[in-house]
């Protein structure tokens, strides 16, 4: 005799235990799918029950799957994701409706780099309408509220959502003709950072470079803070610098059109960080919309790079 085919577990079950892994709360978990933490706790309970085993590790303070939590979170997610990306598909099919992704990065980021490729991208995916959402904060606690976040950061090799588009180079630029006016070669020298107008980053955000690490890291050790002026928002410090007000450091593809036009000079060292750099995160891994859009990003700003 056959053996009988297990019941399928209750989807808001499914949906509750992949987002309370995914998000790393139950509350969050709640928050996105429009219910109480009580009810996720209550219907992850009810799989764990249905399943035969604990997919939740309950005794610490800390939102952890089992080991065969893990597992089954790692086969869930796609499956879950994919059926998101079919119901649009088809929603899209009867209501001629276009799917939307939304997108945010930091404002350097999408000045720089991903507004003036807007028509590219578009033009690559037709039946897609994009948001551009310019942020100017580190907190990605707000993932759930977007499909894809683009942000400068040290990357951490246990998260599974993040994808390095492009490793942290850095390097001096400046306008044509302060490079002219100062007499700097190819490569910058210690006597020219003690004597040539500084322009860089806000020092108090630890994530980027400023001039006195990126010295440090370049070899030339401590540099005379007091020829320096900060700011907090990057093109706005770009755009001081095409306008020959002083010498700043440039992250890679950002600066590949101001140079391409002949708006600043690439100069030397490069300083390369491999742990640091624009990562893009996103809860939507293997979706079937997203992913090539991902893909999309990942080959345009190798390109640039290069």
């Amino acid at each position: 005799m056959a053996d009988e085919k297990r019941a399928v577990p209750a989807m808001k079950a499914l949906l509750a235990f992949e987002a309370a892994v995914r998000l790393g709360s139950m509350t969050a978990a709640a928050k996105e799918i429009g219910t109480t933490q009580p009810a996720i706790s209550q219907q992850i309970r009810s799989l764990e029950e249905s399943i035969g085993g604990a997919l939740l590790d309950r005794s610490g303070n800390q939102l952890r799957p089992t080991l065969g939590g893990k597992r089954f979170y790692e086969d869930l997610s796609p499956l879950l994701s994919n059926l998101h990306s079919a119901l649009e598909r088809v929603q899209a099919g009867f209501s001629n409706h276009v799917p939307l992704i939304t997108i945010s990065a930091n404002f350097g980021f999408s000045h720089l780099w991903l507004l003036p490729r807007l028509h590219i991208l578009q033009r690559e995916f037709p039946d897609l309408r994009f948001q551009i959402l310019p942020v100017d904060t580190h907190d990605i606690s707000n993932l759930h509220d977007v499909d894809l976040a683009i942000s400068f950061d040290q990357r951490n090799p246990r998260q599974d959502t993040e994808i390095m588009l492009a490793p942290e180079r850095v390097f001096p630029v400046c306008s044509p003709g302060f490079a002219l006016a100062h007499g700097l070669g190819a490569d910058v020298t210690a006597r020219d950072l003690r004597s040539v107008a500084l322009l860089h980053m806000d020092e108090r955000n630890p994530r980027w470079l400023d001039w006195a690490r990126w010295s440090s890291l370049a070899g030339f050790g401590p540099i005379d803070e007091k020829t320096s002026f900060t700011f907090n928002n990057y093109p706005l410090l770009l755009n001081a610098a095409i306008q020959g007000h002083g010498l700043t450091l440039a992250w890679g593809a950002l600066v590949e059109k101001a140079v391409q036009d002949g708006l600043l000079v690439r100069l030397g060292p490069t300083v390369l960080r491999e742990d640091h750099g624009y990562l893009l995160r996103t809860r939507h891994r293997n979706n079937a919309l997203i992913t090539p859009v991902i893909d999309w990003f990942k080959s345009s700003i190798v390109q640039a790079s290069t």
